[in-house]
């Protein structure tokens, strides 16, 4: 065990002694409601509070367990040997966390809250152990590996888009999907993370994130305030989500459609930012 290991299994130990959940709740929060029943109301896992700004799980920190999000959200992050940030991604209630170091020895990214939250933990080697009696237990871990790939998918859809306007667009659809299979509105999110996190995550400097966000308001998609967003033309977000050239290039085709050939879009600037 490594150093950062014990450091953060003492962290562990010491912020959730005595707090624990059912698998029937982790079942719940995952969306197999209908797969609870009462064996799985015998099943306990072990709960953890995680503060604002502080690590779940720390790059390079041995794999021995998963997280299920309780309550709350976190962002996936890889630092380089420069120490510049990358977000990969963002969790949500229901969500599992640590699913990078399946089939290997350690975790490749940080997993930080960004609010205070919860998240049951569930030791790998139990979870193994426990399928064989339930079942149910196997295709939860079935059920997260999908989710794990659908999510990189997700990220590689974002990615594809040169116009930063669609990137954030897809952004926006895509949380909002995540908020209304939770049972929220797919109309109104609240932002969680910093126009610097989703900049990093979109590939793009933060500023041209908040330049779109005013593009998009100006033209009536959307309506900001602060961290607040409202979808207020989803037509016009789903018609723009599927532009896959820059966004202004495709509406000078569809002005000109015989003209010219179009500039191609210049090169988006890294979202990262250095860590001090």
């Amino acid at each position: 065990m490594t150093d950062l290991d014990r450091a953060c299994d003492s962290q562990e130990s010491t912020l959730w002694a005595g707090v624990r959940c059912t698998a029937s709740d982790v079942l719940r929060w995952a969306g197999l409601p209908a797969q609870a029943s009462a064996a799985t109301d015998e099943v306990y896992f072990p709960m953890r509070r995680v503060r604002a700004g502080q690590a779940l799980i720390h790059e390079g920190q041995t794999f021995e367990r998963l997280h299920v999000v309780g309550s709350g959200s976190f962002k996936f992050v890889q630092t380089d040997i420069e120490g510049y940030e990358q977000v990969l991604g963002f969790a949500i209630h229901g969500d599992f966390v640590g699913l990078d170091g399946l089939g290997q020895a350690c975790h490749a990214a940080s997993v930080v809250a960004l609010e205070d939250s919860s998240v049951a933990v569930l030791p790998f080697a139990e979870m193994l152990a426990w399928s064989h009696r339930l079942p149910v237990l196997e295709s939860l871990l079935h059920r997260a590996a999908g989710a794990e790939v659908q999510r990189r998918g997700d990220t590689q859809y974002l990615m594809s888009a040169p116009s930063s306007e669609v990137r954030v667009a897809r952004f926006l659809l895509q949380m909002a999907h995540r908020q209304a299979a939770l049972g929220y509105s797919h109309r109104r999110l609240y932002l969680r993370m910093t126009r610097r996190d989703i900049a990093s995550h979109l590939g793009i400097a933060h500023e041209t994130v908040s330049r779109a966000f005013t593009a998009l308001a100006n033209d009536g998609c959307i309506h900001v305030s602060q961290r607040d967003i409202e979808l207020v033309d989803l037509p016009a977000l789903l018609d723009l989500q599927r532009v896959t050239r820059g966004r202004h290039a495709a509406e000078r085709h569809d002005e000109h459609p015989h003209g010219a050939s179009i500039d191609k879009p210049a090169r988006a600037a890294s979202g990262g930012s250095r860590v001090h």
